[in-house]
């Protein structure tokens, strides 16, 4: 791709084997786009997929195969190009596969595609135990790297979260490592669409207005990025849901813990995005200000668990960037590193770098009613932990939940807090409170841990349930 002042328009569908064949073809006819991120991927999937390589299966999401080969005539010159985290342990395997099909009708399709970032054998040494599958999280400089190169579809492995949108974004506008306001940026865009249709809240959100997970009509998320960094969320054209503040503040609080979120290749800080509904379906991500990369990536391990009901488990360690190993493999065949951060930093703390002063409080009769009824609640995965956070819609409702949600208040209203390390961050500019919780080492995380804290009944101001959505 050619560095251009044009935004660069994406969209992210979170496709399945259950979807119909012609689901992202139908999406790719309704919405003109750049780029589309086929995002099919879950550590749960991983652990799956590891399972089926070693019964002799692909490693990789054969269902890829089936939505892209429905829309190879729209890809390549003039078109939309393709990057999908559907190569999973062997995306190799998965662009070879694609190659070959194109070929099959006549189409000489540019792939390239990324190393997997698999170290299941390297798990002891790197300090995850005994698992079944360990991936490394890589960052989206390869991805940038195989679509300047000329490459119509990338694979990818299980890179982080943000990455298919943060690598197509700094391919498009020619960003480098160093340009870190505006990788920041990418990165609360990629963290939002990564969400699929949860982005418009439809499936996975507290703000939800209906179920449905087609890819056409589901509510599949696109968005408009600048070249500084700047963006506008909003949605295909004839899907259902909506893209409201709301919305976008629910997936931005997804898995994240205090006022910086890492990435392998820039550190956001979240205490300074700004949101703005610029119209229906139309909201504006702005401000976003990235530190150095951190010297350090994730890599995670999941195992499947003994005996009868045994729930998947996941653990999470850091590795060094350097000793991550990522490189990609572009579309004439050559191999070529993708380099570490020069300049990388630890992160900071995640409490806000200067004190945050309440506005005023909310008055009126207090009325008991549930905290769902001025609040909405998010949970994610944080590590080994979980993050619960609590947001609401203005200034003043903010004001009256950070002085009530305490880290007292929140063991009380969530059963299964108890020997737990809690730590509670303020989010002002998201009106949230989030907490951050981890078991001791060696326990498991409950499921559903903090799921029925919107039922929970607490005594609010009288004037915010008048005012409340």
């Amino acid at each position: 791709m050619t560095t251009t002042q044009s935004p660069l328009r994406i969209g992210n569908v979170s496709a399945s084997r259950g979807d119909r064949a012609t689901a992202t073809a139908e999406f790719l006819d309704a919405a003109t786009l750049d780029v589309l991120a086929l995002d099919m991927l879950s550590d749960e999937a991983v652990l799956e997929l590891a399972g089926q390589r070693v019964a002799g299966g692909p490693g990789y999401e054969r269902a890829a195969v089936v939505q892209i080969g429905e829309c190879l005539d729209r890809l390549g010159a003039g078109g939309v190009r393709i990057v999908t985290n559907a190569g999973a342990l062997d995306p190799e395997g998965l662009a070879v596969e694609l190659r070959d099909l194109a070929r099959s009708r006549g189409l000489d399709l540019a792939v390239a595609w990324l190393d997997a970032g698999d170290v299941t054998g390297r798990a002891t040494a790197l300090g995850l135990g005994e698992v079944d599958v360990a991936t490394v999280r890589h960052g989206a400089f390869g991805i940038a790297r195989a679509l300047a190169a000329g490459a119509v579809v990338v694979v990818t492995g299980r890179v982080s979260r943000e990455a298919l949108v943060t690598g197509a974004a700094a391919a498009h506008h020619g960003w480098t490592p160093s340009a870190l306001d505006a990788l920041a940026g990418s990165v609360a865009v990629g963290h939002v669409l990564s969400g699929g249709p949860g982005a418009t809240g439809v499936v996975d959100s507290s703000t939800d207005v209906t179920r449905t997970t087609d890819p056409v009509t589901g509510g599949y998320p696109i968005a408009e990025i600048a070249d500084d960094g700047c963006a506008v969320v909003t949605r295909h054209p004839s899907a259902f849901g909506s893209v409201t503040v709301g919305t976008v503040t629910d997936q931005l609080l997804d898995g994240v813990a205090g006022a910086r979120y890492a990435a392998p290749d820039v550190v956001l800080r979240l205490d300074s995005l700004r949101l703005a509904q610029e119209g229906a379906d139309r909201v504006r991500i702005s401000g976003a200000r990235g530190e150095p990369a951190p010297p350090v990536v994730a890599v995670v391990g999941m195992s499947r668990g003994d005996g009868e009901g045994a729930r998947p488990s996941r653990v999470a360690r850091p590795v060094a960037q350097e000793d991550a190993g990522h490189s990609v493999v572009l579309p004439d065949g050559s191999r070529v590193a993708v380099p570490v951060p020069r300049e990388t930093a630890d992160i900071g703390p995640g409490d806000l770098p200067s004190p945050w002063t309440p506005g005023t409080i909310p008055g009126g009769r207090p009325v008991a009613a549930a905290l769902g009824s001025v609040a909405s609640v998010r949970r994610g995965v944080v590590g080994r932990g979980v993050n619960i956070a609590v947001w609401t819609w203005d200034d003043a409702a903010f004001a009256w939940l950070a002085g009530e949600l305490t880290d007292e208040r929140f063991r009380e209203l969530v059963p299964g807090l108890e020997g737990m390390d809690l730590h509670r961050y303020l989010l002002p500019n998201l009106r949230a409170v989030n907490v951050v919780a981890r078991p001791p080492r060696g326990e498991v995380l409950r499921p559903g841990l903090g799921s029925d804290l919107a039922a929970a009944s607490l005594e609010i101001p009288g004037e915010l349930l008048e005012v409340g959505p």
